[in-house]
């Protein structure tokens, strides 16, 4: 069959699309990559769609991956294929619509709701041989009405036999004003993110978390197989890929493992991965962390190979955020742990940390904001910081709480709701612009007497006597600190 397949994603590298891509030319399918990355305007005009005609009318099939953060994209995009390609199917998968199928069954014609390893290519084969499709597993359909959702299949566990992702980019375009086919140019220019601002590519080694956070659609896997399995790819298919990769894409200069916990691994396997990455691939590279997976053993195991960076999660300093809230088993005692023993290697080993938190949490006291912001006053200077602003996505439990509290509305895809923020919402008070304003501080002048002047402007006197201003007044105020501050250092 001829596929349409379309990549809603900002992060070029290794996307989901790109595997379901390599599966579907493997089985001998011809797949056109549409990539519609921009980040602003979410929407694309009618003018753009139609540049899509010289795919769209010689495609047999169309398939969209949809992130939460993109799905009224998604929406727009399926609906315009509606109407101007009447017998066109759209199949939707992704992060999306394993969340929440109900909501993407509105739009697409089909939705595959689990792992697509199997199943899409099972869907696409039935489809092609003109046999029944409609009872595909781990696949939903909207039939006159009726919505039906099949059979689950166990979770994948073959990765190693998975083909490499698809960086073939003589069938790959991307959708900006113009229809323009992907090149090498293109391609590097997009994927230099932060911290270092350098092209940077992004791979997933394994499959699966050991946390159930409230706020992430990982509680939807867990909700699918009772549990949430970690799966591991082998090292030498790993190495393998990354070479393969690489040979195509050699202005990469940083590797981003997208693994949740790349510390699940056992000391063997971490020693060996270290062996074979520094020999055969050693360009620099980051991981990602918990705290309770910390181990400085397995961590000094990989500093020689070529580690930079390690992102660990804290999202809040009040552990009865972290606790009643956002459902961690992680308290902020033990990322604190684990800052004290990462730290000292950035001036050994020139490794950086990177700490993710989350704000303008509605469920969150004045008091609770402040704990964050001491956490990140008391941080070492060297330590980067991710910030993100807390977003509701379908099929969390935070979102059904949102909703049973009144704090958002039910999704409607006509109301074009945006899941990722940018801008203070919900806690527009003094706490909360003073932790932006730390950020900015300690990022722009790094000095002992910083740590002094925000601890005095976190003290209960200032905070109640500054709280007097209106909302408004700190939203306005907040959004500055964030523009032309914390974002344009980021850029």
């Amino acid at each position: 069959m001829r596929i349409a397949l379309f990549n809603l994603s900002p992060l070029l590298s290794s996307d989901g699309p790109r595997l379901i891509a390599s599966l579907l030319k493997r089985a001998g399918h011809k797949v056109n990559s549409i990539y519609l990355a921009r980040a602003e305007p979410l929407l694309y005009s009618t003018d753009e769609l139609v540049l899509l005609d010289a795919i769209l009318s010689k495609s047999d099939l169309v398939m969209i991956g949809v992130y939460s953060t993109h799905a009224a994209r998604a929406a727009q995009v399926t609906d315009f294929i509606h109407k101007n390609y009447p017998g066109l199917k759209v199949i939707w998968g992704g992060p999306h619509c394993i969340s929440a199928p109900e909501l993407s069954i509105r739009h697409a014609d089909g939705v595959c709701f689990s792992e697509a390893d199997e199943s899409i290519i099972e869907l696409v084969k039935r489809m092609e041989e003109g046999k029944d499709y409609l009872s595909t597993p781990n696949m939903a359909f909207n039939i006159k009405g009726n919505i039906v959702l099949n059979n689950v299949l166990p979770p994948f566990s073959d990765l190693d036999n998975l083909p490499y992702c698809d960086y073939d980019f003589a069938d790959q375009f991307l959708l900006d004003k113009n229809i323009i086919p992907m090149n090498k140019e293109i391609f590097k220019e997009r994927i230099a993110l932060y911290p270092y601002n350098i092209p940077t590519l992004y791979v997933l080694a394994s499959r699966g978390c050991p946390n159930n956070c409230s706020y992430c659609n990982n509680c939807r896997y867990t909700a699918i197989f009772n549990h949430n399995p970690i799966r591991i790819q082998d090292n030498n298919r790993i190495i393998d890929e990354l070479e393969h990769t690489l040979e195509r894409l050699n202005f990469v200069e940083m590797i981003g493992f997208g693994d949740d916990d790349f510390f699940v691994r056992s000391y063997e396997k971490l020693e060996d991965f270290a062996e074979k990455y520094k020999r055969r691939i050693g360009v620099p590279y980051g991981i990602a962390i918990s705290a309770n997976s910390f181990n400085k053993k397995k961590m000094e195991i990989l500093l020689n190979s070529g580690l930079r960076i390690i992102q660990m999660g804290v999202q809040s300093g009040s552990e009865r955020v972290l606790k009643e809230v956002f459902h961690r088993n992680i308290k902020a005692s033990k990322t604190r742990w684990a800052v004290q023993q990462i730290v000292p290697y950035h001036s050994t080993h020139a490794l950086d940390l990177l700490l993710d938190f989350i704000i303008d949490n509605p469920y969150e006291t004045r008091d609770d904001i402040i704990q964050t912001q001491n956490y990140i006053r008391e941080l070492p200077f060297s330590v980067k910081l991710n910030i993100f602003f807390l977003s509701y996505f379908p099929g969390t439990p935070i979102y059904e709480r949102a909703i049973s509290d009144g704090i958002i509305e039910l999704f409607t895809y006509e109301s074009f709701r945006r899941y990722g923020r940018s801008e203070l919402k919900y806690q527009k008070n003094y706490e909360t612009v003073l932790v932006l304003f730390t950020i900015y501080l300690r990022n722009k002048y790094k000095r002992y007497l910083t740590r002094v002047f925000l601890s005095i402007l976190g003290s209960r006197f200032i905070r109640v006597i500054a709280n007097i201003l209106p909302h408004s007044f700190y939203a306005s105020i907040g959004n500055l600190i964030l523009f032309k501050g914390i974002r344009k250092n980021k850029n």
